[in-house]
């Protein structure tokens, strides 16, 4: 039986997350959403601080993992991996 505490924490996920709604995006995906070249977006998905996963020989991002990740500020000048 689920703790009171538990209870609040998977309720919190609901709001979020339904088994329907799980998309994954590819390189390619996001090249067409954000209209980014493709370099920039293999530099994203190589970059240690972005939610992607290897999916066999492909790369692939959670939908709400990448609201996420672009819901808070990042500037450049702050990390070292984009300065290069």
């Amino acid at each position: 039986m689920l703790q009171n505490k538990e209870k609040r924490d998977l309720s919190d996920l609901a709001g979020c997350y339904t088994v329907d709604e799980v998309r994954f995006y590819s390189i390619y995906d996001l090249i067409d959403l954000l209209g980014w070249s493709e370099p920039t977006v293999q530099k994203l998905f190589n970059d240690p601080k972005f939610p992607a996963v290897d999916y066999g020989k492909q790369k692939v991002v959670e939908k709400h993992a990448l609201i996420r990740y672009f819901s808070e500020r990042r500037e450049k000048k702050y990390d070292s991996y984009w300065r290069n």
